[in-house]
């Protein structure tokens, strides 16, 4: 789990959100955060559908995929229910909740990078 969580704010244009944080830290996603509330994951993928002429007049707010608890797992919960919720319901990502605030993010790289680690 990564506790260190890079969010993006809901207000960016596309154009400021690939600049400041996509080029920038390199990830495929973040999750959309607006006055400490988590509101849901912006990626790569969302990205992708804006025709790039428009990347500076459509925010961040108008193509997010909305957060749906169901994919959510807790701290305690095992990896493979985390793997497993990844793989049915086809996300990247899952945030991990502590009383229903936000304290880090499970990634399928995330969980490659500690098999292979782990297999070392």
């Amino acid at each position: 789990m990564v506790r260190d969580i890079v969010t993006m704010p809901s207000n960016l244009t596309v154009d400021a959100a690939v600049n400041e944080y996509f080029l920038r830290y390199g990830y495929g996603g973040f999750p959309v955060v607006d006055d400490g509330k988590f509101l849901g994951f912006i990626t790569l993928k969302e990205i992708k559908d804006v025709p790039r002429e428009r990347w500076k007049d459509v925010k961040i707010s108008e193509i997010f995929v909305p957060h749906d608890k169901k994919w959510e797992v807790a701290e305690e919960d095992d990896i493979m229910k985390a793997l497993e919720l990844m793989i049915m319901e086809d996300k990247g990502r899952l945030v991990v909740t502590d009383k229903e605030s936000v304290i880090g993010l499970i990634t399928r790289n995330g969980i490659a990078r500690y098999v292979q680690i782990m297999a070392r």
